[in-house]
């Protein structure tokens, strides 16, 4: 006798296929930002913040293409920089950029201490802070998501190996029995008795 696994394994595969599709998606949008996304143009400024802006947004183009190793030498030229708004700036870009270290927790800090000042050289950037903050919440959403789909790909896979393991140990059970079975001695039949001749009811009247 044998059991059929086809139709558990199958429900199970499938699950693994789509989680193994969501997860696909995931990694394709992680892959699209293998460098730093374009910024849209901001609207003119006057004076010193039409200064800082520029000065942000060409930084920003410069470190795009980077790689890691030219983002840690930037990242050492800029170690003295201090606590200017525009030096946070550049740090979060660096810390973001997905080439680096890639510290999105200390990137979103240095843009919410611009987003909180009340400089003038931080009020010129602050719209340009926020738009960078909100990429990196939704990055932030999408790693989120792809290492929770990771996990349960991995779970479920594991799920998959285990009920494959005990139908192969239910299985080889079974053979076992069977085997057994096959090979224990064929029970003696009991004899009928004969039905009793017309002559023998005859003689019991």
């Amino acid at each position: 006798m044998r059991l059929d696994f086809t139709s558990d394994r199958r429900r199970i595969a499938a699950l693994v296929l789509v989680l193994a599709a969501a997860l696909s998606g995931c990694t394709t949008v992680r892959n699209a930002t293998a460098e730093l996304p374009a910024l849209p143009q901001v609207p003119p400024l006057l004076g010193n913040g039409q200064a800082q802006v520029r000065s942000a947004l060409a930084y920003h183009e410069t470190i795009r293409g980077m790689n890691a190793a030219e983002l840690a030498r930037e990242r050492s030229a800029l170690s003295g920089a201090g606590a200017a708004p525009l030096a946070q700036m550049k740090q979060a870009m660096l810390l973001s950029h997905p080439q680096g270290n890639n510290n999105l927790q200390r990137a979103q800090s240095l843009l919410e201490a611009i987003n909180a000042s009340e400089k003038a050289d931080a009020t010129a950037l602050q719209p340009l802070a926020r738009l960078l903050a909100e990429q990196l919440q939704e990055r932030v959403r999408l790693e989120n998501t792809a290492e929770r789909l990771t996990q349960q790909l991995e779970r479920t896979g594991q799920q998959l190996k285990d009920a494959q393991r005990q139908g192969e140990q239910l299985q080889e059970k079974l053979d076992a029995l069977t085997e057994i079975e096959r090979t224990l001695p064929a029970r003696p039949s009991t004899p009928t008795p004969p039905l009793p001749s017309s002559r023998d009811r005859r003689s019991e009247k």
